[in-house]
């Protein structure tokens, strides 16, 4: 099985692919200030997640005592995590300079 080609097909689509990108934008070189990349500190909250989460399916096989266990380890490794979180959040200030003060 073969397959004509129609060149007048493929000028058609690479005029419109250059119509596309030229709406887009994303031929421009004058690109926006860029900020770096944020990468988060390390931290045990995930750690502390997991083992709650853990804990709490052992405890629904073995028992409530278990499952109370679990959700108050669960519970705080959340709040650990929201803590670091909004201390880096305060910590990072206004990335654009753009202040509410």
């Amino acid at each position: 099985m073969t397959f004509a080609c129609d060149s007048g097909f493929l000028e058609r689509l690479r005029l419109s692919i250059s119509r596309l990108s030229s709406v887009s934008g994303h031929h421009e070189t004058t690109a926006a200030v860029e900020h770096e990349p944020h990468s988060p500190t390390p931290s045990l909250s995930p750690v502390i997640i997991g083992l709650g989460v853990t804990i709490l399916a052992f405890g629904i096989l073995f028992g409530l005592m278990l499952i109370a266990l679990g959700a108050v380890i669960l519970v705080i490794g959340l709040a650990t995590w929201l803590i670091d979180d909004a201390r880096a959040y305060v910590a990072a200030g206004d990335p654009t300079g753009h202040g509410g003060h």
